[in-house]
């Protein structure tokens, strides 16, 4: 079941939809999603094409299951994205000549051939694909290298193309470059052979010597021309699109591309030369083809890797994220930075309700102990739902959720739940166990500024160049301070994977950040010094700033200082500080106790345990204020507590 997005898919379906006030040369930008790992990309793309299929043309590409092609990074995604929009939608009929010729002329061998001679067989190689069977067979050999593309083509049943598959492919393709499909033999349109002379962009070159020059480069390991190459490929398949549509009136939509995997090489190649092809051609004026309606809509994933390698050289991208209105996008660009924000705990109640728990167990609370743990990362909330409804009494014993076995053999569940966080980080979505281990260290830090403190603890050759502390989306701005952190479901789960190496191995972590600390950084000093097992020591120093401090600043830092759970406090009598004095201080390490176990832990679920611990929460509130210079904040936070509603999505 696909909840939530839902503004994020009116962004996607605004850029493909084509209003009637359009322009003739009205180009849409390029949408850029960008999330962590495990955030849901893939599957906004999954519902973009099931949403757009039967509507308009419309194919999703997986690069990572595409086979390579050693000359072109471009080559297998613009063969994966002309097979796939060649079947079309009702009221369009979509032709790809240019793309075609492109590699017939491909496959032409021209290195160490005379001029004249490859002219020649390039000459007799479009004659033999004249021939309707020679020219099926050369289209079926570039749907095989397509590979997986099938199942998203709609080709039922075909995890790989078979050889009777791929001819039935190429010969949909074939018949819409013929006027009749019944004929045998057919000429090349004047009109695709010459655009090779003029590119679209207003050259003057021989058509059949640009297509041999075309073959001679595609061999070339020169990067700059490689990327010629990929980028007449990829104006040809423009251009095929333009000159296809050119005549369609009325059309309600653009053709849809989905390029998933965005930040592989072959990904990123073709974003970036349809990038460049779209500059190059609204840079040059009196250009009959950019009066053509430029009809493609493309999507692509990315961990923030795309955009940052891209924009070196382009202007940078307008950016919008799904928690702002649509009305707020700005897509008057070349491109768009899209950001996932996770599910909200109205999505994970939803998701919950679609499946049957036993009568006993009220849905919302199964939904806010789920939400509690993943606070939305999409993957992780599918994982422990279907999990629950395989044993749905370890709702109230989420810690043994967690110890217990995942998918993987021999690795437990908090760990399975880390991977995709670093499998996010890797193009090819591999999940490297050093960079793990390195994530878990990093958990400890409050943000990434102090992360920087931990890398000489960082297993070799991790360090702060790596990916876990230059990626995007890794780490989300947070707080009044604005410092990038971790996701709350990193912290807690690498804060437990560090509690595992050790008393040891904790210490020496934390003792590394307090060391780092500044005389500034009151709260990260106190904030250490309790995961150090100081909590008296730091309840003492907050009792003595409560009565000179501003209550809101100090609440401020208090709240700081209880940001982070220690996983390794699981004892309900010690969390609440059981045999305190009713002291200031007293009231203070029990709330330190509390508190995190209340915000930030999932370990408490059981309703009557939560009730205890807000009864603590507001008590001590209530307690404090009688020492603040104003009671009033201390008294709405105590309020908040008795009336079991917390701000924010804290609980449902």
């Amino acid at each position: 079941m696909f909840v939530g997005r839902s503004s994020l898919l009116a962004l996607i379906d605004q850029v493909v939809k084509v209003p009637a006030e359009d322009g003739p040369g009205e180009t849409r930008p390029v949408l850029v999603l960008e999330g962590c790992g495990g955030s849901g990309r893939t599957a906004v793309l999954e519902q973009a094409l099931e949403r757009w299929t039967d509507q308009t043309p419309a194919v999703l590409v997986r690069p990572l299951e595409l086979d390579g092609d050693g000359d072109s990074a471009v080559r297998p995604v613009l063969a994966a994205v002309m097979l796939g929009l060649s079947l079309g939608a009702p009221g369009y009929t979509v032709a790809f000549p240019r793309v075609v010729l492109a590699h017939i002329a491909l496959a032409e061998k021209t290195t160490g051939v005379d001029p004249g001679k490859a002219l020649e067989g390039l000459r007799k190689r479009l004659n033999t694909y004249q021939d309707r069977t020679a020219l099926i067979g050369f289209v079926a050999d570039l749907v095989r290298a397509a590979g997986a593309l099938a199942e998203n083509i709609k080709v039922p049943g075909a995890a790989a193309i078979a050889p009777a598959t791929a001819d039935r492919i190429a010969q949909g393709v074939v018949a819409r470059l013929q006027r009749s499909r019944w004929m045998v033999r057919f000429t090349w349109s004047e009109a695709a052979l010459s655009w090779f002379g003029h590119q679209g962009q207003g050259r003057n070159f021989d058509p059949e010597r640009a297509l041999l020059r075309l073959s001679a480069q595609s061999r070339s390991e020169d990067p700059s021309v490689r990327r010629d190459v990929d980028d007449l490929l990829v104006a040809a398949l423009l251009a095929d699109l333009r000159h296809s549509l050119a005549r369609t009136t009325g059309r309600p939509a653009n053709v849809l591309v989905l390029l998933d995997d965005g930040d592989t090489p072959a990904a990123m190649s073709f974003t970036s030369s349809l990038l460049r092809v779209r500059q190059a051609i609204a840079a040059t004026p009196g250009n009959p083809e950019s009066e053509l309606p430029d009809p493609l809509t493309m999507v692509t994933t990315s961990n923030g890797t795309l955009t940052g390698a891209l924009a070196r050289w382009l202007p940078p991208p307008a950016h919008w994220d799904e928690t702002k209105p649509v009305a707020a996008a700005d897509t008057s660009g070349l491109w768009l930075r899209m950001s996932l924000a996770d599910l909200h705990s109205e999505h994970v109640l939803q998701l919950t309700r679609n499946q049957l728990w036993p009568d006993d167990l009220g849905t919302s609370a199964i939904a806010s102990a789920v939400y509690r743990l993943t606070r939305g990362h999409a993957e992780a909330t599918a994982f422990v739902l279907e999990k629950l409804n395989t044993e749905p009494r370890l709702v109230n014993d989420l810690d043994k959720v967690l110890r217990g076995l995942g998918p993987e053999p021999d690795v437990l569940v908090e760990r399975h739940l880390l991977r995709p966080f670093v499998r996010g980080l890797n193009a090819h979505k591999l999940a490297d166990e050093t960079l793990l281990e390195a994530l878990i260290t990093l958990a400890a830090a409050r943000n990434r500024l102090e992360a920087k403190a931990l890398a000489p603890l960082l297993p070799p050759p991790v360090g702060v160049d790596s990916a876990l502390f230059i990626s995007p989306t890794l780490w989300s701005p947070a707080g009044a301070s604005e410092q990038r952190r971790l996701h709350p479901l990193v912290r807690y789960l690498g804060l437990r994977a560090l509690a595992a190496r050790g008393a040891a191995a904790w210490t020496t972590v934390f003792e590394c950040l307090r060391a780092a600390a500044g005389p500034d950084d009151l709260a990260g000093g106190l904030h250490h010094d309790r995961l150090l097992g100081k909590k008296e020591a730091v309840a003492a120093e907050l009792a003595r700033l409560l009565p000179e401090a501003h209550s809101d600043e100090w609440l401020d830092l208090f709240d700081e200082v209880i940001a982070t759970a220690d996983p390794r406090e699981r004892d309900l009598d010690a969390i609440r500080g059981t045999g305190q004095p009713g002291t200031t201080t007293g009231h203070l390490v029990r709330l330190l106790g509390v508190l995190p176990a209340l915000e930030s832990s999932p370990l408490v679920t059981e309703w009557t345990a939560l009730e205890k611990l807000r009864a603590h929460a507001a008590h001590g509130y209530r307690q404090l204020a009688d020492h603040a210079r104003d009671p009033a904040p201390f008294i709405l936070r105590a309020q908040l507590y008795e009336g079991y509603e917390r701000l924010g999505d804290r609980f449902l």
